[in-house]
C-alpha cells in the first residue's frame, strides 16, 4: 500500500495554474458577463410583462431558466472575490445550489429548445402534408 503512494505528489508542492492576478481578472470578467446576462434577461422578462405578450410560453420559460442560472453563475463568482477557498469547501445545499444545479438548469434548457424546435419542424410538415395530422386509427 506505501508503494502506491510514494509517487503522489504532496500538497505542500502543488502550485496554481494560473498567478493570482490572472484569476482575479477572469474572476471579474466572468461575473460582469453573467451580471449583464442577469439584467438583460430581466430586462426582457419586464418586456413580456409590460407589453402583455403570453406569459407561459417556451420564450418566458426559456428567459426564466436562463435568469435563475445567470443568477446562480453570478453569485458563485462573486464568492470567489472573497474567499476563495471557502467558496471552493460549501456545504451540501449551498455546493448543490452554485455548482450542480446550473448544470441541471443548462440540461432543462436545452431540453426545452429541442422540444421547440421538435414542434416547429412538424409543423412546418403539417403545413407541407396536411395528411400528417390525422390520427393512426383513421387509416
Amino acid at each position: 500500500m506505501e508503494s502506491n503512494l510514494s509517487g503522489l505528489v504532496p500538497a505542500a508542492g502543488l502550485v496554481p495554474a494560473l498567478p493570482p492576478a490572472v484569476t482575479l481578472g477572469l474572476t471579474a470578467a466572468y461575473t460582469t458577463l453573467y451580471a449583464l446576462l442577469f439584467f438583460s434577461v430581466y430586462a426582457q422578462l419586464w418586456l413580456v410583462l409590460l407589453y402583455g405578450h403570453k406569459r407561459l410560453s417556451y420564450q418566458t420559460v426559456f428567459l426564466a431558466l436562463c435568469l435563475l442560472w445567470a443568477a446562480l453563475r453570478t453569485t458563485l463568482f462573486s464568492f470567489y472575490f472573497r474567499d476563495t477557498p471557502r467558496a471552493n469547501r460549501l456545504g451540501p445545499l449551498p455546493f448543490w445550489l452554485l455548482y450542480c444545479c446550473p448544470v441541471c438548469l443548462q440540461f432543462f434548457t436545452l431540453t426545452l429548445m429541442n422540444l421547440y424546435f421538435a414542434q416547429v419542424v412538424f409543423k412546418a410538415k403539417v403545413k407541407r402534408r396536411p395528411e400528417m395530422s390525422r390520427g393512426f386509427g383513421s387509416q
